[in-house]
């Protein structure tokens, strides 16, 4: 059945109402995590951090040369437009699915009825659109906007390989018959190459493609020959990777260092993160548990009970497609709780796109059994169910006003002055962000931005050396020993994470006090230079360092100092929204405020300064409401105060 006559306007629908919501709550600047290094290797064309995604790095550089306020904001356009053409694609592939697809049969169900199908296609698209994840990952710069397009474009492919080959009589007179039937397959392990040039977790298509590829095709040697023969297209889209050495040596951003077999070699196969995977039973559980807590959140509820329903049909015509559907799903899940991060949202995107794919049979569902099938309110409902998501899922993804990550990482640059030395290991919250302005806004490139945990891989060593040499070489004969216990290390890393012997041991207190040597180093060399941590590497009192200085907490960073006298730095006028957003990111930012002010606020007391204290407690009040340590710092002061009378 060929469904063409109204389509059109379904499919501008598909793509322009969500681009529209998305433009709406778009990200300004830099937000969370890795948007600021990635916004960096797209304008730079660097070197994101594993697996590299040299697709989207390439892309990004594209979409950098067209005329806006900023490149970031070009590249968190670019996440936008290509999840709103996800869900154009999507859209197609549940027409696809209820007018062309063989193995689900509708074709005599349905026929007659475009708007049902085009109806109940956009309504599951729009559902899919708005949910939170999907949403999220539309509104700012990050890799999983082009991980959805290439998800929802190779299931629509694969299905489309399947049916065709169902549905083509192989012709044996006919020179043509083999590329008429395998030009799908082609074409599809072509973009397949491609997704995996761009995200590795692709991967958690393959038990599902797998299981229905060989239900419809057959165990047999034709079906291997096939998958053999793929191999050759896969190759080309998969050769997209060769981007990584070609630009190994870029002086902005160069992950890695892939310029040797081994080290794309990590690279690719994302070595430094395999730590996080399949750490432990405990962690899987509780990854579960947080996937079922936020699974119906995600769609705010009903439509979860519509993909039941949907399951329902999907079960009744066609038992293979319904274990196919099934198997995306779990294996997605069961695999990606292994997968022991913070931010695992989106690593259940498949799950949330199988979904969608059974809340838009759920639909076809309900009308067979309401016999809404010619009836045009009903599909229009259907598409009314859209809304729920949207409306609930707003203020959530809205992120149009989302100057935190800015704000924040300006406060620090105003909380140093010029030519200083910051270690720190907020990447998330800041250090990715000041790749982006140092790098491509220029702004504060005086500073020496050095991430505390990256100086644990030997490829960031290179990246000090490039960037910083005068600072590299005074400490040459410090990083030169640490760089080969590094090298060490990352040959036999459990050695290291596990020891077992003496010699072991021995070794871990070898890479330790090296890494230690290095800091110290930084700090003693550069005399003439500021040199600061952020507090949370105060509060690591293992791995202290430079323990000959003192430190004074200056604004959002703490000094190192062998000074005793008074430091009279003034707090810098801090420009930041104040938010009681219990999310993780937003937390940490406003935590680190309150802290700025409450250490500044205990150095002060310490030299009597008691105006200058109060004042700051009271913005720290600001901050954080009802902070018990506020209110003890105010009666210590009134005490203090009290006993400065007693003695005049």
């Amino acid at each position: 059945m060929q469904l063409n006559k109204n389509k059109l306007p379904f499919q501008l629908i598909s793509f322009l109402f969500p681009l529209i919501i998305y433009i709406i709550t778009l990200a300004p600047s830099v937000t969370f995590i890795d948007s600021g290094e990635l916004a960096t290797a797209c304008t730079r064309l660097g070197i994101c951090h594993p697996t590299g995604y040299p697709f989207f790095t390439i892309l990004g550089s594209i979409f950098t040369h067209f005329p806006s306020s900023s490149h970031i904001y070009n590249l968190n356009m670019m996440c936008a437009v290509v999840s709103s053409t996800a869900v154009f694609m999507f859209f197609n592939l549940m027409v696809f699915l209820f007018s062309k697809l063989s193995l689900l049969n509708y074709e005599k169900n349905i026929s007659g009825n475009e708007m049902l199908v085009y109806s109940v296609s956009l309504a599951a698209a729009l559902v899919l659109a708005f949910s939170k994840t999907f949403w999220d990952s539309a509104n700012a710069i990050e890799v999983y906007s082009l991980h959805t397009f290439f998800v929802i474009t190779n299931i629509y492919l694969f299905l489309k390989a399947i049916d065709h080959t169902n549905r083509v009589e192989t012709n044996s007179n006919d020179k043509y018959a083999f590329a008429n039937r395998e030009k799908y397959w082609i074409l599809f392990a072509f973009v397949l190459g491609l997704e995996f040039a761009n995200h590795l977790s692709s991967i958690f298509l393959s038990v599902g493609f797998l299981y229905l590829y060989f239900a419809i095709c057959g165990f047999n040697n034709v079906s291997f020959k096939r998958i053999l023969l793929l191999i050759i297209p896969f190759a080309i889209g998969l050769s997209v990777y060769l981007y990584l050495p070609v630009r190994a040596d870029n002086l902005f951003v160069s992950w890695g260092q892939p310029d040797s077999l081994n080290n794309i070699y990590r690279h690719v196969s994302g070595k430094q993160f395999s730590i996080w995977m399949f750490t432990s039973s405990e962690n899987a559980s509780k990854q579960f548990t947080y996937f079922t807590k936020n699974y119906p959140v995600e769609f705010f509820y009903f439509p979860v009970l519509i993909a039941v329903l949907g399951l329902v049909e999907i079960f009744s015509k066609s038992r293979k497609f319904f274990y196919f559907t099934v198997l995306l799903f779990g294996f997605c899940v069961l695999y990606a709780i292994n997968y022991d991060i913070y931010d695992i949202d989106s690593y259940f995107l498949l799950a949330f796109i199988t979904t969608a794919i059974w809340v838009g049979f759920g639909f076809l569902f309900i009308a067979k059994k309401v016999n809404a099938l010619q009836k045009l309110p009903a599909s229009v409902l259907f598409v009314a169910v859209a809304f729920l998501p949207l409306t609930q899922n707003y203020d959530k993804n809205n992120e149009s006003k989302n100057y935190f990550v800015k704000d924040y990482t300006f406060n620090i640059f105003n909380s140093a002055p010029q030519n200083s030395i910051i270690v720190s290991h907020q990447w998330d919250f800041w250090v990715s962000a000041s790749l982006y302005f140092q790098y491509v806004e220029n702004i504060r490139k005086d500073l020496t931005v050095i991430d505390k945990e990256l100086l644990r891989k030997s490829w960031y060593v290179i990246y000090l050396h490039k960037h910083y040499p005068e600072m590299y070489s005074r400490s040459e004969a410090e990083f030169t020993v640490y760089y080969n216990e590094l090298l060490n290390f990352e040959k036999n890393s459990d050695r290291y994470s596990n020891p077992k012997t003496e010699a072991d041991k021995q070794d871990v207190m070898k890479i330790q006090k090296a890494f230690s040597d290095i800091l110290t180093s930084i700090v003693v060399k550069n005399p003439e230079r500021n040199f600061y941590t952020t507090y949370e590497i105060e509060q690591e009192k293992q791995e202290r360092f430079a323990n000959d200085y003192g430190r004074i907490p200056e604004g959002l960073l703490f000094k190192y100092t062998k000074k005793t006298e008074y430091d009279n730095f003034i707090m810098p006028d801090y420009k930041f929204e104040i938010t009681s957003d219990p999310q993780y990111h937003t937390s940490f930012i406003m935590n680190a405020y309150y802290n700025a002010y409450i250490n500044r606020a205990n150095y002060l007391m310490n030299f009597a300064k008691y105006d200058e204290a109060d004042a700051l407690l009271n913005i720290a009040a600001n901050v954080v409401p009802k902070a018990p340590e506020v209110l003890q710092l105010r009666n210590k002061i009134k005490q203090l105060r009290t006993v400065q009378l007693e003695n005049q």
